[in-house]
């Protein structure tokens, strides 16, 4: 890839201890990880929480 940006790949996880646990096993094994929460849909109240991953350089937005 050029430039080193990645891809970053995502893993939807509703509870907060199982992405913590994702988070470690994830980084544990070299990857660079983030938490991130969006709105499905804009004028909705409940939001979707991912675990986002990718192998070295820094990642590129969706």
């Amino acid at each position: 890839m050029a430039g080193g940006m990645m891809q970053a790949a995502r893993i939807e996880c509703e509870k907060a201890e199982d992405r913590d646990t994702l988070v470690v096993i994830l980084a544990r094994n070299g990857y660079s990880v983030r938490q991130v929460k969006e709105k499905p849909n804009p004028k909705g109240t409940r939001y979707a929480y991912f675990v986002e991953y990718w192998k070295g350089g820094v990642a590129r937005e969706q």
